[in-house]
């Protein structure tokens, strides 16, 4: 490696050609160290974005209430529900052993419960907002299949307002790229809502106010998330965790409060 570099200045060039030359120089020898520092970079906000989550995730759990015995799970051991049965299919695009799960695919993120088929209705859509995170009035597809375009409300699942658990889908990325715009990823900070921030569902015509009362984890495999028990009016959103990855479900849980 040289220690001079010879820089010859063309005629009519002045001191600015030579002072322009020794910067581009300087880039050029510092390029490698740049490119590494921004690796590292974007390496420490990727550990630090996961630690902060699991400290949140930690402190919601020592609260963590257990949950009954799943009415569905019970419900299949006593041969009453088979996802074989009239009305419930496996939808195309469901994933086999040998292939690889497409996440924008509901049926994907519980794959052993059943999905069931919706009555048609002449509402399809409404809308939900959440100002904590800066969710306003997101779409909300009744009975839809995928969530590239809308956030998904489980087939199947109470409506806004009814007795029974209204259960929404939606994306979740890293929280550095969040935006509640975008519903790649508009579902990533529900996991920092706290108890008593409010939810804003607005049904045909009727504002419903829901207020949020845990936060919990599960595997793909438990279903009970899913259950609907007619002596309560509640909510549940559910995004994949940690965000930007499909290990669990994160599920954050609220209750009626007004409308």
């Amino acid at each position: 490696m040289s220690l001079y570099t010879y820089i010859k200045i063309p005629p009519g060039k002045g001191k600015f050609y030579l002072h322009k030359k020794i910067l581009l120089l300087r880039l050029k020898k510092a390029s490698p160290f740049f490119m590494v520092g921004i690796g590292l970079i974007f390496l420490s906000v990727l550990v630090q974005s996961l630690f902060s989550y699991k400290f949140l995730v930690l402190k919601k759990t020592r609260e963590k209430i257990l949950a009954p015995i799943s009415e569905i799970a019970v419900a299949e051991a006593q041969g009453f529900m088979n996802p074989l049965v009239a009305g419930v299919f496996t939808p195309k695009g469901t994933a086999t052993d040998n292939q690889e799960l497409d996440y924008n695919l509901i049926n994907n993120w519980f794959p052993t419960a059943p999905l069931p088929q919706i009555k048609p209705s002449k509402i399809t859509h409404y809308t939900l907002s959440v100002p904590e995170v800066k969710i306003d009035k997101a779409i909300v597809e009744i009975g839809g299949r995928e969530v590239k375009k809308t956030l998904v409300q489980y087939p199947g699942t109470a409506l806004p307002g009814e007795y029974g658990n209204t259960v929404i889908f939606g994306h979740s990325i890293l929280p550095i790229f969040y935006n509640p715009k975008d519903y790649k990823s508009i579902f990533s900070l529900i996991p920092t809502l706290e108890k008593g921030d409010e939810i804003y569902i607005s049904f045909d015509g009727i504002e419903f106010i829901y207020e949020v009362i845990a936060y919990q984890e599960v595997k793909p495999e438990e279903i009970n998330v899913l259950e609907q028990r007619f002596d309560r009016q509640t909510l549940s959103l559910i995004t994949c965790v940690p965000p930007g990855t499909y290990l669990k479900r994160g599920i954050i849980t609220a209750r009626l409060v007004r409308y």
